[in-house]
């Protein structure tokens, strides 16, 4: 469910002053335009600050997906150094808002199979496939698609690792000199090959790469060349009925999202 945005100016009043009493009064600020998880995405120029840009996010406190904000929370400090480090939250105005470290960044990374940020991003993937998930993370993959898959497929998906679950173009960051910054929001506890699997639906998605492409590009991560087919074949095919399900829900505008998770599902399908 996409989450309608709100500018800031148009926040409560309450919300808006406890915003400023953290980044300053009249602090220069710019909308952030991508991202589908928060009402307020906003960041911040404050001055006389230790911290050079302050990306702000929030939700209000009776918002359905405010416990992705709160797990949020829980988790950021347990994860790896490619996170913007959380600097504060505060509840006001009936609304949960979070700063973080901002990155001076690309605004998202390009997928494209020319794309300079890949292998970059695969590095990064590969070094998430051997991180342990902390204790603080309990959401799993089942829970995610366990509704779109056999149920003795569960043992298929589940894991110990740290996964991240949502590695679109959007939630990558490139830094001049190549550092990758990774936004997260929906850590996850289960195999080291999730991530990869979901990357390349991504590459076809976001970076209009063919299946094939994309492949090559998800067998440079080897926890990714461990994993079964069966079990790729599994989640592949669960994302893209999770896809159909939203737009059977009524969410629209899904059609691209669609094509891409079945032309996906179906290379890893065939034989």
């Amino acid at each position: 469910m996409r989450v309608d945005r709100l500018p800031c100016d148009e926040l409560p009043e309450a919300t808006r002053q406890a915003i400023a009493a953290r980044v300053g009064p009249d602090c220069p600020r710019a909308e952030v335009e991508n991202g589908t998880s928060s009402a307020l995405a906003s960041l911040f120029w404050p001055s006389g600050s230790d911290t050079e840009m302050v990306f702000v996010k929030g939700l209000p406190l009776d918002h359905d997906r405010i416990g992705e904000l709160q797990a949020e929370v829980a988790v950021n400090p347990h994860l790896p150094a490619s996170a913007p480090r959380m600097l504060w939250q505060e509840e006001a105005g009936g609304w949960l808002l979070l700063g973080f470290e901002g990155a001076n960044a690309s605004a998202w990374a390009w997928f494209g199979d020319d794309s300079s940020h890949l292998k970059a991003i695969a590095a990064v993937l590969g070094e998430l496939s051997h991180t342990p998930a902390p204790e603080q993370v309990r959401l799993t993959p089942w829970e995610r698609w366990g509704e779109y898959c056999d149920p003795a497929d569960e043992i298929l998906l589940t894991g110990d690792r740290l996964v991240h679950s949502d590695p679109a173009a959007s939630n990558f960051m490139i830094e001049r000199g190549g550092r990758v910054w990774i936004d997260w929001a929906w850590a996850m506890r289960g195999p080291a090959w999730i991530d990869t699997a979901l990357w390349g639906m991504r590459l076809v998605l976001d970076g209009k790469q063919t299946p094939e492409q994309a492949a090559a590009w998800t067998r440079t991560i080897p926890a990714f060349t461990t994993a079964s087919r069966e079990a790729v074949v599994i989640l592949t095919e669960a994302e893209a009925r999770s896809w159909e399900a939203w737009q059977a829900y009524g969410m629209t505008g899904l059609e691209e999202t669609i094509s891409a998770a079945r032309a996906w599902a179906r290379y890893w399908a065939t034989p």
